[in-house]
């Protein structure tokens, strides 16, 4: 049986709808409206989570940038080395966990990287997630309970969310071009959850090393402009590119989390390249996700 952690949140709930499509039995674990009763922020009932289950898929989180130190360092990396350990000694028997792609340094070699041999994030959410990886590879090591851990890039679907809905929406609001600064991976939603569900029943395949991180890409890198052009909003002005840096500059100085987020997705430079896709048969694109929406909607 399969326990699934985060099932009402933005990649669980695909997972979860992608393994009832399957006719997978799956039990949620959550606050609300779940099978079993899961509070990240309280660790001493994890031991009861795991009766008959066998697998855990743990999306739950603090997203990026939703969260302080403090709720990061207890959510995103203590409940995680909590589960864990709780995993092990009730015998289940894998373990996949999700981080994130912005724990790898944009100029590392291979995404797949240990995060005890690549430096600490900047950034708390990445740190967190650091840390996490860190701390549940330290606890399953020994185990006999396989461990998975994921790095998805920036998630989209054909509705987009959080920094790219911003980024549409700020488009519409003053249609002016998006700069050629910045450069990121991004992985859809779609492809994310078939590799879940392929792991599920062969995580022997010849990319997974086990215990090594698993980078989840489209295989395809995008700046600020190809992101903004792939939205399909229409644009009527163009900056320069000088005039941009100095546009980015203030916008990341400004006191809002949320527009300093968004500074960062405009003009940031994260991991990126071809070879991140672990199983080398991602579906989608930003451009032909979005594209295929339209006509879906058209139709």
């Amino acid at each position: 049986m399969i326990l699934l952690t985060g099932a009402s949140g933005y990649v669980g709930s695909a997972v979860y709808a992608g393994l009832e499509e399957q006719g997978v039995p799956v039990i949620t674990a959550g606050r609300n409206a779940c099978d079993r009763f899961l509070d990240l922020s309280e660790c001493s009932h994890f031991y009861g989570l795991f009766t008959e289950i066998t697998v855990v898929i743990h999306c739950a989180g603090i997203a990026h940038s939703k969260g302080d130190l403090s709720a990061y360092q207890q959510i995103n990396v203590e409940a995680c080395r909590a589960l864990a350990s709780a995993a092990e000694v009730a015998g289940v028997k894998q373990f996949i966990f999700m981080s994130s792609l912005n724990v790898v340094p944009a100029k590392i070699i291979d995404p797949g990287t240990l995060a005890s041999e690549i430096p600490k994030p900047v950034s708390p959410y990445a740190a967190s997630k650091w840390q996490a990886e860190i701390a549940v590879s330290k606890v399953l090591s020994s185990s006999r309970c396989e461990l998975v851990i994921l790095r998805p890039a920036l998630v989209y679907d054909r509705t987009l969310t959080a920094n790219l809905a911003a980024l549409k929406k700020w488009q519409r609001l003053l249609p002016v071009s998006l700069p050629t600064e910045g450069h990121r991976s991004l992985v859809a939603r779609p492809d994310l959850v078939a590799l879940i569900i392929f792991l599920l029943w062969d995580s022997d395949a010849e990319y997974v090393v086990r215990s090594h991180p698993l980078a989840v890409t489209d295989g395809q890198c995008y700046s600020a402009s190809r992101i903004g052009k792939a939205s399909g909003v229409k644009t009527t002005l163009s900056l320069p590119r000088l005039l941009w840096r100095f546009v980015l500059v203030g916008l990341a100085g400004l006191p809002s989390r949320k527009t300093r987020a968004l500074a960062a997705s405009l003009g940031g430079t994260y991991w990126c390249g071809e070879a991140a896709q672990p199983f080398n048969s991602a579906v989608w694109s930003l451009e032909r996700l979005l594209r295929s929406s339209k006509e879906e909607g058209a139709a």
